[in-house]
């Protein structure tokens, strides 16, 4: 079956990365350490190298960020309905807002989707990028942000959009966009070479660090109070993703790209993020740590629904 030999790999590093750092021979502190280059470093140089190779004017680029960003806006609102309708409480209905649309896009998408589709598929993805990231970032924080303040103000507009200015994979994007927009796909062979070394120590690196934030040992227990954000997270942010691109229609290796990687458990910065705005923090480590277990069962499934 396909989806086993896309999913096995994948599953075997994160396995790898609890494994090792469960049993003390690897310290979580490396991991935290290595993420930091992975962030500053290893997944800017990627996508400044992809997203300059995109053809950002291909027919149906339009359609592409119409249908994404309508599921960015949706997908809060989807989250904190049924969190209202169960009763829960503001800090709680902020985090399940913030997490509907914040899939684990780098640190699992990117590997998924060099592992699945190749480069034609980081192709697609560097594209999706490009038209998405600050969406993103701001519609899953502004959303949030309503929940927990009951409405936004400008302040908490400028805050968002001042750590976007600093954030290297958005600037990288961005840089990456101009070259395209220039004409420039290709860098000389020196700065090419240079770029995808530095991108290629992502791929595996990432995976390890998903792994070594795991503790197994809690999923059973949480699952009880996170099964309906897991549910909106790993089934319905991907399948509203995919109505969207039915309604808005671009290739099918884009559909396939952009509806895998929705499909990914929750980013694991989301933590990072519920932390600087006061929300429910717990609630939110719960939930990467549940929807990244599940999402061995959900993934392949998609795999095999999408025609992967």
């Amino acid at each position: 079956m396909n989806e086993i030999s896309i999913i096995t790999p994948i599953a075997a590093v994160i396995f790898f990365g609890w494994f090792f750092t469960s049993r003390g021979i690897i310290p979580q502190e490396t991991f935290r350490h290595n993420n930091k280059i992975l962030y500053w470093l290893s997944i800017p140089a990627l996508l400044l190298r992809l997203t300059a190779r995109a053809d950002l004017t291909a027919p149906g680029n339009i359609h592409l960020v119409l249908a994404v960003h309508a599921a960015y806006i949706i997908m809060p609102l989807l989250a904190w309905a049924a969190g209202r309708i169960a009763g829960e409480e503001k800090n709680r209905l902020a985090i399940s807002a913030l997490v509907s649309i914040r899939s684990n896009q780098v640190f699992m998408g990117i590997p998924a989707i060099s592992i699945a589709l190749g480069p034609a598929g980081l192709e697609s993805l560097s594209l999706y990028f490009a038209v998405s990231l600050v969406g993103y970032h701001m519609i899953s924080i502004t959303s949030s942000q309503m929940v927990l303040s009951g409405g936004i103000t400008l302040r908490s507009l400028a805050k968002t959009a001042k750590k976007l200015a600093v954030n290297p994979m958005v600037l990288a994007c961005f840089l990456g966009i101009g070259f395209s927009a220039a004409g420039i796909h290709v860098f000389p062979r020196a700065l090419d070479v240079t770029l995808k070394v530095l991108g290629d120590i992502g791929t595996g690196m990432a995976l390890l660090a998903v792994g070594a934030g795991l503790d197994f040992r809690s999923a059973p227990a949480v699952l009880r109070k996170t099964w309906r954000d897991s549910f909106i997270k790993l089934i319905v942010q991907p399948a509203l993703v995919w109505a969207c691109l039915l309604l808005w229609p671009v290739g099918n290796l884009m559909v396939q790209v952009v509806v895998f990687v929705c499909a990914m458990p929750v980013a694991v910065n989301s933590l990072v993020v519920a932390q600087g705005m006061g929300m429910d923090d717990q609630y939110a480590s719960e939930l990467i740590a549940v929807t990244t277990l599940f999402s061995a069962i959900t993934l392949p499934v998609w795999i095999r629904v999408l025609g992967i």
